[in-house]
């Protein structure tokens, strides 16, 4: 082995372990800050009851509203992004392509505050009168912004994903007497795939993570809707309660360790759905390409 080979080896090595020891530093830290919280309160971490003022600290709604706006985000952006993706890959032609993807980009920088303030002015305005609601600042609103919001992201990646496969998988296919949408059904998507996947957990990160414009839009009530699935009162979700509450709190508090412990519980999610996407649903072997 050549001594380029073995410094970008022991490159590729030394950023992965670098990863996972920030991973691992990152977690030690909260867990740390919110321990306090989870020895004193315990199970009582996990009830529907948040009165900072009697030391009751349940974040079942924040949880419910974290899991409720992300369902709504992704079931919307997921599709529509991956059916557009299609058509700026797979239909546009490539002069075409070329400026419709950089308006997409351009979208995708676009920073939160921005779509958080045109979700207050418009979004939860057209909400509210569409579903005669007496306020538009719902738990729907929120899923429906961060879909918005999540779009470009989807379609930018997975249009890089779908352009990406080789042509000669195309002219196989069509050699074999595919239609065109026989094509990418079976020959484009099953090789994009893993790349798509990695655009979707992209989108589910940034959802997950988002905390201005989810808090514009979302209201602030602390609790879980009657009933559970009743997406179109006001809510509240990890990121929003931490943006509103934690500069309020004494450092070292036992509110502030609850609050700590939220931080936690959205990182061991994001883990949690990383881990299981890419153990059921990534197949190196579907990249053929490579």
């Amino acid at each position: 082995m050549s001594a380029s080979s073995r410094i970008g080896k022991g490159y590729v090595v030394g950023s992965t372990f670098l990863s996972a020891a920030m991973i691992l530093v990152i977690i030690l830290f909260l867990l740390m800050n919110s321990w306090d919280a989870i020895r004193q309160t315990g199970l009582q971490l996990f009830t529907s009851e948040w009165n900072p003022a009697q030391d009751k600290f349940g974040i079942l709604p924040m949880i419910c509203g974290s899991v409720a706006i992300t369902a709504i985000a992704i079931a919307i952006a997921l599709p529509l992004g991956i059916a557009t993706a299609i058509f700026t890959s797979e239909v546009l032609p490539a002069g075409l392509r070329l400026y419709v993807k950089s308006l997409l980009e351009l979208l995708a920088g676009i920073p939160s505050i921005i779509y958080g303030l045109i979700g207050v002015v418009f979004l939860s305005v057209w909400v509210e009168q569409a579903f005669d609601l007496q306020s538009g600042r719902t738990v729907f609103t929120g899923g429906l912004l961060l879909a918005v919001m999540v779009l470009p992201t989807i379609v930018t990646l997975s249009d890089d994903a779908l352009h990406h496969v080789p042509q000669k998988y195309r002219e196989a296919a069509k050699s074999l007497g595919f239609y065109n949408y026989e094509v990418i059904r079976n020959a484009v998507l099953p090789i994009a795939k893993p790349d798509i996947i990695g655009a979707a957990l992209l989108g589910l990160g940034r959802v997950l993570g988002e905390t201005m414009a989810v808090m514009l839009v979302v209201g602030s009530i602390d609790r879980i809707p009657e009933p559970f699935y009743n997406v179109f009162v006001p809510g509240q979700t990890l990121t929003s309660k931490l943006g509103r509450e934690i500069a309020e709190t004494a450092f070292g508090s036992l509110h502030f360790s609850a609050m700590i412990f939220m931080g936690l519980i959205l990182l061991v999610f994001v883990l949690l759905v990383t881990t299981i996407s890419l153990t059921y649903f990534y197949n190196p072997e579907d990249r053929l390409y490579e």
